[in-house]
């Protein structure tokens, strides 16, 4: 097994046990995917470095530091599209907050539904409404009715920063409760 693979069967034995006791036969799974990654890093490398300029008339060592250069790229694809498992066993604790921030519906919706609100009255969601929206959006009724009675709403969601930021906090670990629980 190649360094490749040894990094492989280490991670995903810290992060996915599960996935590792589900293999039949973990020394050769792991063999096979270092030497796929090892063949995969070098026919990258070699790709990455035709693209870059090769410094014949330079010094030996910047050639030797832009094929490296080439070299690590390669790995970090590589490693991160074969080895490195993408839903890892993590503890809650560190769960995967940066792909939910860019997957989460955006604050601009609420200012979006507020500017709505505001231009036709008549749009007010009733009280059951509001508070089921303040549920799912883990706000309270009240920070909607302010975000509706200011105008600019965008003005009331500066002022509103931190409860905004707990909010976020409140839907990322209420959302990736059930993901964690399966």
């Amino acid at each position: 097994m190649n360094r490749y693979g040894r990094t492989a069967q280490q991670h995903w034995q810290t992060y996915a046990p599960s996935a590792v006791a589900a293999l039949a036969d973990p020394a050769r799974f792991f063999t096979d995917l270092g030497a796929q990654a090892e063949a995969e890093v070098s026919d990258l490398a070699a790709r990455i470095a035709s693209l870059t300029r090769p410094c014949s008339t330079g010094p030996y060592l910047v050639e030797v530091a832009r094929l490296q250069t080439a070299r690590r790229t390669a790995e970090e694809v590589v490693m991160a599209e074969l080895v490195w498992v993408r839903e890892p066993e993590l503890p809650l604790e560190l769960a995967p907050r940066e792909e939910w921030e860019q997957t989460r519906p955006s604050d601009e919706n609420l200012i979006v539904w507020a500017e709505r609100v505001q231009n036709f009255p008549d749009s007010m969601p009733s009280t059951d409404e509001l508070e089921e929206m303040a549920k799912t959006w883990a706000v309270s009724v009240e920070f909607l009715e302010g975000l509706v009675a200011t105008e600019p709403p965008r003005d009331y969601m500066a002022a509103n920063q931190a409860a905004l930021l707990e909010a976020a906090n409140v839907r990322f670990w209420r959302e990736l409760r059930p993901v964690h629980n399966r």
